[in-house]
């Protein structure tokens, strides 16, 4: 791993994300990619003030915007506490998605790491959708950072799996997350009103798929739910776990709506930090 890409807003929750960030670039000798993107303004919002010179007053208002997130950014690339990794910071101008999708990408980072609230209604209308669309997209693990969450403290971690092909590729990446913490793996499959498996046989499909990908501190499990999201949220809470791996769609268009992204629901209203990964081919 050499890159790790974390948009920050500068609130509480960003920073927090950066400080677990911080720990795993310092285990691994990673840098840190730290961008802010700034949203292009609406000049309407100008003329609703009865501001005639809208071009102007857009420009000088962005301009102190730059130059205010500039000195923010300086701050904590020179806080002592980071002493030990590279931090690169940039400043962006246009929409959120857009840019973290270009930097991913022309940068090929290896993880993004997201500060979220962990919370539902409204909060998720304004800070949830770009943490929707990254996970949604994002074509490397995305790590979901709710407020309170320390390094430290990843000992227990949920992999639900259905146990499809692409698993396979998502074991392969979630291996090398597991090497950021000392934790045990719960690999676990949830019985559901739609897909009802004997837990037997089950157990013993997880099992080969443990062993299959060369997991070693790991138990496997088999709970029952009527939804895919309460079953991985409630065994989740059972066993007082640290975190939560799952794989995501990236579905699009009429598929997303009719189905949903699970991973998305789970990273919305988890209290836990949540890792996921992309295995859509769209």
């Amino acid at each position: 791993m050499k890159t790790i890409l974390l948009p920050t807003d500068f609130s509480s929750y960003a920073n927090n994300a950066l400080d677990f960030a911080y720990q795993i670039a310092k285990k691994v000798d990673a840098q840190i990619r730290l961008i802010h993107i700034i949203e292009s303004l609406d000049s309407q919002m100008y003329n609703s003030m009865g501001m005639v010179d809208v071009d102007s007053q857009t420009n000088m208002f962005m301009g102190l915007m730059i130059k205010g997130v500039h000195k923010q950014m300086e701050k904590i690339v020179n806080d002592s506490k980071y002493e030990g990794v590279t931090i690169i910071p940039h400043v962006h101008q246009g929409k959120p998605y857009d840019n973290i999708s270009r930097e991913i990408a022309n940068h090929e980072a290896d993880l993004v790491v997201m500060g979220t609230l962990g919370s539902s209604g409204l909060d998720e209308l304004f800070i949830g959708s770009n943490t929707e669309k990254v996970v949604r997209y994002a074509k490397c693990p995305v790590l979901s950072i709710p407020a309170g969450t320390h390094f430290s403290s990843i000992k227990n971690v949920v992999f639900a799996t259905n146990l499809k092909e692409d698993d396979d590729v998502i074991a392969k990446k979630l291996a090398v997350a597991l090497n950021f913490f000392d934790a045990h793996l719960h690999v676990l499959w949830v019985n559901t009103m739609h897909v009802l498996k004997n837990a037997d046989e089950m157990k013993e499909n997880l099992e080969q798929f443990a062993q299959r990908n060369g997991f070693k501190n790991y138990s496997t499990h088999v709970s029952k739910a009527i939804f895919p999201e309460a079953g991985i949220m409630n065994y989740a809470d059972e066993i007082d776990a640290d975190m939560i791996a799952m794989a995501t769609g990236g579905k699009k268009g009429i598929s997303y709506l009719f189905s949903g992204s699970l991973a998305e629901d789970v990273v919305n209203h988890s209290c836990r930090p949540v890792w996921t990964f992309n295995v859509g081919k769209a």
